[in-house]
């Protein structure tokens, strides 16, 4: 047979790579299915209107443009399906009391419908992050991008040594399980272990919370393993607590934070300076109000920044600071070199003084 024969599946392939989706401008998507992960999780499969392959990076996320009550919204999700499966993308999305864009993705959105999604984004990733031995620490809805990690992984049927910890409220809020499970049973190299904080008469496995001694019990290799870890900020917090007592050196944990206010910090820690903004491009003045953020200051002014996560995470609400100081409690949201360039979170960060920005 010829080696340069072409086929209709090579051709549809080659195709589909020479329109790669990869931009950060919002881009509109498809709903193709919604699949029931438990009872108040579910996973919503998109395929670009434009027939374009999805190229990001395991662990990155997305953000969701959506019109919800007559308003604009955007929120933050990480994709839980893997880039070697390009033909679609996967958001897994918890029901939470209150959420306004989960609860309006779970009663609203029916396959057919479009959606515009903005990314990839975000440096939590494998290919930036790499590791012969990595650790896997997930807290409930944060085993997301940590499992577009491991679909990649397996996918390439790579031989590391992979260890998941996964824990959730009780057996019934565990995400993904049967196919963690077949995930284990089949890879070797690959051991998953569930912890439950409720106790449940049916449940046979470690129960409570991570600490230190828990972690170095279930993984007594621990200092030698690269963390990567995602889950809300409770969970994060007693992670960071549980992993400096087990000695763990901070250069080889990774992380991606869901809720939480950035850097625990309450607004009137910044609120004794008399604080002002000038947005240079609307020409706008606005005096701050006690703890205002720049992102609040601006929709007070009525200029537009384009927001995620608003926790300080996603990065999305990066602006150019021109000139002043700001308090920034971000969670990662900026590389060195942004924050270098004069850039800063709109959601995260409280003028200090007279602020300029170029907005």
């Amino acid at each position: 047979m010829n080696a340069h024969t072409s086929f209709p599946a090579s051709d549809f392939f080659a195709r589909m790579r020479q329109r790669q989706w990869a931009e950060a401008s919002p881009q509109a998507m498809l709903c193709r299915a919604i699949i029931d992960e438990t009872h108040d999780v579910k996973t919503f499969v998109f395929s670009a209107a434009s027939d374009r392959m999805f190229c990001f990076n395991a662990g990155q996320y997305v953000v969701l443009h959506l019109t919800v009550d007559g308003a604009a919204v955007a929120r933050s999700y990480s994709v839980s399906s893997p880039p070697t499966r390009p033909l679609d993308l996967h958001i897994t999305v918890k029901r939470t009391s209150g959420g306004l864009v989960s609860n309006w993705l779970h009663e609203n959105l029916r396959p057919g419908d479009q959606i515009k999604i903005e990314g990839p984004l975000g440096s939590f990733n494998l290919d930036g992050l790499p590791s012969e031995k990595p650790l896997f620490l997930a807290g409930g809805s944060g085993i997301t991008p940590l499992m577009s990690m491991l679909r990649t992984l397996t996918d390439r049927a790579c031989d590391l040594d992979l260890r998941l910890i996964y824990s959730a409220r009780s057996p019934r809020d565990i995400i993904f399980r049967s196919e963690l499970d077949a995930l284990a049973a089949r890879f070797p190299n690959l051991a998953v272990t569930y912890v439950c904080s409720k106790a449940d008469p049916s449940w046979a496995g470690p129960t409570g919370r991570i600490d230190g001694p828990i972690l170095l019990h279930l993984v007594p290799d621990l200092g030698d393993r690269t963390v990567y870890a995602c889950g809300p900020e409770q969970y994060m917090k007693a992670l960071r607590d549980g992993l400096g007592q087990a000695g763990v050196d901070p250069r080889g944990y990774h992380e991606e934070s869901f809720g939480g206010c950035p850097g625990g910090v309450a607004p009137d820690a910044e609120s004794a300076v008399s604080s002002s903004v000038h947005f240079t491009r609307s020409g706008l003045e606005h005096r701050c109000a006690p703890g205002e953020t720049l992102l609040e200051a601006a929709r007070n002014c009525g200029v537009y920044v384009p927001t995620g996560c608003q926790q300080g995470i996603c990065g999305t609400c990066r602006i150019a600071k021109l000139s002043g100081e700001v308090a920034m409690h971000d969670l990662g949201g900026l590389t060195p070199e942004e924050k270098s360039a004069g850039y800063v979170l709109a959601c995260c960060s409280r003028a200090q003084g007279a602020v300029l920005l170029d907005l």
